[in-house]
């Protein structure tokens, strides 16, 4: 006799096989979309490459093993391309928020003079050097004139001391080096406006304050560009290098990378919506994101790699830009202003020539800069205008437009580039940082140049570099 409640056991165990069955497959189902993403990248006969990070290194890497025959993807996570390039448009002219020149267009590794003649691009030579198109105003607004001679003096004698005390004591700071010298009368003769602008050079130079940076480096830094060249301004923007190395690249924007697996035969690259998989990995993410910890490795990395990220000094340089109705500044091209505090917008320059519109702009550096950072647009326009106020009298117009520049609080690059450290120590740490971690990840980036960091060639040819040493270990088989 049939029961019925034996036939509900039946159906209900009929339909929990069916569910069963059904859960399995919506599992199986959900498993190939989400490896779809990577299943040509898988299963390509290619070698297969991951580039983090879209900045010229990123893109110098990428574009090289592209064009060699590699499948590469850029995972970049800004929605813009060039990292800290970064050129401004919004005002109707092209502004750098970033990198700004091409430094030492003498040196051979300089890939950006190459690629500038390859393109045609147009630019501008410049100096930064206090002796060359320098106004000097003190704290009264009183222009400084010093003769050539004596700008060539100081220095001379400011050069040979840090020189020799590159060797006694290499520790000692610029500012030492100068206080020395004062202290013996040897350039007491010069205000005390000349100091505070060769400092804020240097300052400006190596994203740090002078009393962080050793002596000892300074000369080694010294030594090695004595020979650089001159300094280029591009027309048009220095996003051109970036754009032209960006061009038939796989480059995936709003793609933050937050773990990296090694731990198996291939990579693991995880985003916040997908995996990839790749023979090998490139980061090139600024320094400031791997100190923070914002990409967790597996398995950790070694503890020579975190302690190079840990100890290389990471710098902070920003801009605020004005432009005004009008030129008040003259024929100035780089003038500087005495204040209390010498890095309290004294360093300006005239970008007029780039332009042709009345633009001036003013870089900081430092803690000054870290604490600018903080502060509201009103207060910073504020406080650069008292300084062009002491130069140029309280008539001068309010600027019509402005952009500040926040490199500190960019979330996905955190500072602007690597500053000195102490020479040996340094060296050391760059070169850890360089080196690739079993042949599957691989670093770039301008903290991991040694003799050059923070210049933009120096990321591009680090770029190239590591893809010189993949090209080596995964050579692409004859067809």
């Amino acid at each position: 006799m049939f029961n019925h409640n034996d036939g509900n056991k039946r159906i209900f165990i009929f339909y929990l096989n069916i569910m069963g069955c059904m859960k399995i497959f919506i599992k199986l189902l959900l498993l190939i979309v989400s490896l779809q993403s990577f299943s040509v990248f898988a299963d390509s006969e290619q070698t297969k490459i991951l580039v983090v990070g879209a900045g010229i290194s990123g893109l110098g890497a990428a574009k090289e093993l592209h064009d060699s025959g590699y499948e590469v993807t850029v995972l970049e996570a800004r929605n813009i391309i060039g990292g800290r390039i970064y050129t401004d448009r919004s005002l109707g002219f092209p502004l750098e928020r970033g990198a700004n020149w091409i430094h030492g267009n003498k040196l051979e590794s300089n890939r950006l003079m190459l690629m500038k003649e390859e393109l045609g691009l147009k630019t501008n030579i410049t100096s930064l050097s206090v002796a060359d198109n320098f106004k000097l105003f003190d704290k009264n607004g009183k222009i400084i004139n010093l003769s050539e001679d004596d700008l060539e003096k100081i220095e001379f004698r400011i050069g040979l001391t840090a020189y020799i005390a590159s060797y006694i004591y290499p520790t000692a700071t610029l500012e030492d080096v100068i206080g020395f010298l004062k202290k013996i009368r040897l350039i007491s003769f010069a205000p005390n406006v000349v100091f505070q602008a060769i400092l804020q050079n240097l300052e400006l130079s190596a994203a740090e304050d002078s009393k962080n940076i050793p002596i000892g480096t300074l000369v080694a830094e010294a030594e090695y560009m004595e020979n650089a060249g001159n300094d280029e301004e591009v027309f048009g923007g220095f996003d051109q290098f970036t754009n032209h190395l960006s061009k038939n690249l796989d480059i995936k924007l709003n793609t933050p990378v937050t773990k990296i697996d090694y731990s198996s035969k291939n990579v693991k690259v995880f985003s916040s919506d997908n995996i990839y998989i790749a023979d090998a990995v490139v980061v090139t993410v600024p320094l400031g994101v791997l100190q923070k910890n914002l990409i967790e490795f597996v398995p950790d990395l070694p503890e020579k790699k975190k302690e190079a990220i840990k100890n290389i000094n990471w710098g902070n340089v920003n801009k605020v830009i004005f432009k005004f109705p009008y030129n008040f500044w003259g024929d100035a091209k780089t003038f500087f202003i005495e204040r209390d505090d010498r890095h309290a917008f004294s360093t300006w320059l005239s970008n007029e020539v780039m332009v042709n519109e009345p633009v001036i702009y003013s870089f900081f550096s430092g803690d000054f800069s870290r604490n600018m950072e903080k502060k509201s647009d009103d207060y910073i326009i504020e406080e650069a205008m008292k300084s062009l106020k002491i130069a140029y009298g309280n008539d001068i117009p309010e600027p019509e437009s402005y952009l500040i520049t926040r490199w500190g609080l960019e979330p996905y690059i955190l500072g602007s580039y690597s500053a000195p450290g102490h020479n040996q120590d340094d060296l050391k740490l760059r070169t850890e940082l360089a080196n690739q971690i079993e042949n599957k990840i691989f670093f770039a980036g301008e903290a991991t140049s040694v003799n050059e960091y923070g210049f933009s060639h120096a990321a591009l040819y680090t770029g190239l570099r590591e893809a010189k040493k993949i090209k080596e270990i995964y050579p692409i088989k004859p067809q």
